[in-house]
């Protein structure tokens, strides 16, 4: 294998991930049963308004309007959204292994399905209203990692999740540090 490649789950990923991911292992993929109700669950995880697929759309346009005057800030969102692909890839094998098929929905309480949509993804016009977003929906992804956590009782599940959030918050914490350097209010003190 190439130096230039790591190895996660069989796919060759471009060594730049690990930039982007928080520096610790991925559990193993199981479940402790079949549980529809918990697929289900992480189906807004997986496609909902701030669910992965909607990060990985938001962070490619983002990378690909800003790459001609940002170059920097263009490759940290190509590299951020390598990291929620992977995510999207580890939720869909624990969904499938919780019994349901992992299209790119949500299921509403009355069990309608609400298919993914590309509006979910913040467009913006400026490097800095981006970023925010960007924030923002690294926030909102968290806070629904939390949620779900606390009504799956399935302890393989729980360890998925909280690995996915220490990437969600490493990317606050990056996503920081380009708003400190590119954000940052020009005041000049008198």
């Amino acid at each position: 294998m190439s130096e230039d490649f790591v190895d996660l789950k069989g796919c060759k990923t471009p060594e730049a991930y690990n930039k982007c991911a928080y520096p610790a292992p991925y559990p193993e993929i199981k479940v402790a049963r079949e549980n529809p109700y918990y697929g289900k669950l992480l189906l807004e995880d997986y496609a909902g308004r701030a669910g992965e697929l909607t990060a990985i759309n938001q962070y490619i346009y983002h990378h690909f309007v800003l790459e001609p005057e940002y170059e920097e800030v263009a490759e940290l969102l190509s590299c951020i959204a390598l990291v929620e692909m992977h995510h999207m890839e580890i939720l869909a094998d624990t969904i499938l292994k919780l019994g349901v098929d992992p299209r790119q929905r949500t299921i509403a309480p009355n069990e309608v399905e609400i298919y993914w949509d590309a509006g979910f993804v913040y467009y913006g016009t400026a490097i800095c209203d981006m970023i925010t977003a960007n924030i923002a929906g690294e926030w909102a992804a968290i806070s629904n990692y939390r949620k779900h956590q606390q009504m799956i009782n399935d302890l393989y599940v729980k360890k998925i999740l909280e690995r996915i959030i220490l990437d969600e918050i490493y990317h606050v914490q990056l996503f920081s540090q380009i708003t400190e350097k590119y954000c940052k209010p020009n005041i000049k003190k008198e």
